[in-house]
């Protein structure tokens, strides 16, 4: 399960006092396409019903693209979110938000996988950037304008997701499944880990050393079985 922290703040003066909203997402079905279960507490507000992202490709894009998924679910139940409202000069506004995702399992929770910190420029309100983190996409910065009357710390989570990977304020289509091409090598379909992209080239490769160990350099024609596995259960 992955839990999602948003904050007032910096990264390093997170605490319980400051905690704007937490954002779980659990598999409902773990395949390729798997389908996740989301859901979200609020300060103030407690739980949010909860819903659904379904058929979204495993190992294929920024952990954040799935945050941001889940998000637009949660708070306009559809997979799109409408356009955001031009700022003018009386919106509210955030100075600093941080938010952190991490990994919850039976034998390791708490392990962090990423973070964001989004701070408003000085003296202009309304205009902001975003850093984004994580384990195995690097970094991703955006710079965006995000204002109203009320300020919604979440969506303006959500919309500095979107600018920092796709450069506007709302979703694209979800990413493609990531599947090499293979080749047969004496009756066994094979496919060269250097075909594969981020994130899914890392993960396999983690995948076949924690479940392949070996004494020798892993080979880098590996079985497209192994991957089938990889996206079915890693």
């Amino acid at each position: 399960m992955l839990r999602v922290h948003l904050h007032t703040g910096d990264l390093d003066g997170r605490n319980t006092a400051n905690q704007l909203a937490v954002i779980d997402i659990a598999y409902a079905k773990k395949e390729a396409l798997a389908d996740y279960l989301v859901g979200m507490t609020l300060r103030g507000q407690g739980e949010v019903e909860p819903d659904t992202v379904l058929r979204y490709p495993r190992w294929s894009a920024s952990l954040w693209d799935l945050v941001a998924r889940a998000l637009t679910r949660l708070l306009y139940r559809a997979n799109q979110a409408p356009a955001s409202e031009r700022p003018d000069k009386r919106c509210a506004y955030a100075t600093r938000l941080c938010a952190v995702i991490e990994r919850s399992t039976l034998d390791g929770a708490g392990v962090e996988l990423g973070t964001a910190r989004i701070f408003q420029k000085e003296g202009q309100r309304g205009h902001y950037t975003a850093v984004f983190n994580e384990d195995i996409n690097g970094q991703h910065v955006g710079h965006f304008t995000y204002g109203s009357k009320r300020l919604d710390a979440v969506d303006l989570l959500l919309r500095a997701i979107c600018w920092a990977l796709l450069d506007k304020d709302t979703l694209g289509p979800y990413p493609a499944l990531i599947l090499p091409p293979t080749l047969q090598i004496d009756g066994i379909d094979r496919f060269h880990i250097e075909a594969l992209t981020e994130p899914a080239r890392t993960g396999f490769e983690r995948y076949r050393g924690a479940n392949f160990p070996t004494t020798q350099a892993p080979e880098p024609l590996a079985k497209a079985q192994d991957y089938v596995s990889f996206l079915m259960r890693g």
